[in-house]
């Protein structure tokens, strides 16, 4: 249920910030959300780093597979590859930080609320249902993990109020009590014909999409038909 557009804006966006740090331009493709098994679990955790995004709506992490993670190192040094998957203290603080400029884009996974990045060491991926792969093709060629916790939860926003609606149009009509007639008049009516209408001034209801409005007297006023309002209705009510 993850919606692909999300996963999309993150995929744009990270891609600028690596853009940024490598200091020219990334090609990144995004792989489709999925929801691994078990067993698919326990091999995109293997051997990996896991770095955790923590938000009030919904949790998400970063999973580096040790290659990936050399290269990554180095090409914020400008190098396209990487020599050693050891990293050097120096380049596990540089990869730290490009993780960290990566979670920052998080939000549309996580919610606007405030990202916190944290490292676990543990290789545990307990508690996430959703994954893809953001997978870098130049100038280096590395691929990223992405899980989550949960989907994101759309955050609900007014969009339309009353006021807005006040300058539509609305198509009304009138319902008029005809009475109670043999069903064999009302069998054999054909364009032309007379309905007679009971004795009195007709009663109708003002109709909107079916629901009624008001009610008053039916007549002519000049050369229209019209309703002579004496009693609005709540929706459920019906005149007397």
């Amino acid at each position: 249920m993850l919606p692909l557009s999300a996963a999309c804006l993150v995929a744009s966006a990270v891609r600028e910030t690596l853009t940024g740090l490598f200091g020219e331009a990334v090609s990144l493709r995004l792989f489709e959300p999925v929801i691994p098994t078990p067993e698919a679990w326990r091999a995109i955790a293997a051997d990996a780093t896991i770095y955790r995004v923590r938000s009030s709506s919904a949790d998400a992490a970063i999973i580096v597979r040790p290659r990936d993670a050399a290269v990554l190192a180095a090409a914020a040094f400008g190098e396209c590859d990487a020599r050693s998957d050891v990293l050097s203290v120096l380049e596990r603080t540089v990869l730290e930080r490009t993780v960290r400029a990566i979670a920052a884009q998080f939000a549309p996974l996580c919610g606007a609320g405030t990202l916190e990045t944290t490292i676990q060491s543990d290789r545990d991926v307990a508690g996430f249902v959703t994954f893809f792969e953001l997978s870098i093709d130049g100038p280096a060629r590395a691929r990223i993990g992405v899980a989550l916790s949960r989907d994101p939860v759309p955050e609900a926003k007014p969009e339309i109020t009353i006021e807005d609606l006040f300058g539509l149009p609305v198509e009304l009509a009138v319902r008029i009590d005809a009475g109670v007639h043999p069903a064999a008049v009302l069998g054999s009516l054909e364009p032309g014909d007379v309905l007679w209408l009971p004795g009195g001034t007709p009663r109708g209801t003002l109709r909107a999409a079916g629901r009624p409005l008001a009610a008053g007297e039916c007549g002519v006023h000049g050369r229209y038909y019209a309703l002579a309002l004496d009693r609005t209705l709540t929706g459920r009510d019906e005149p007397v």
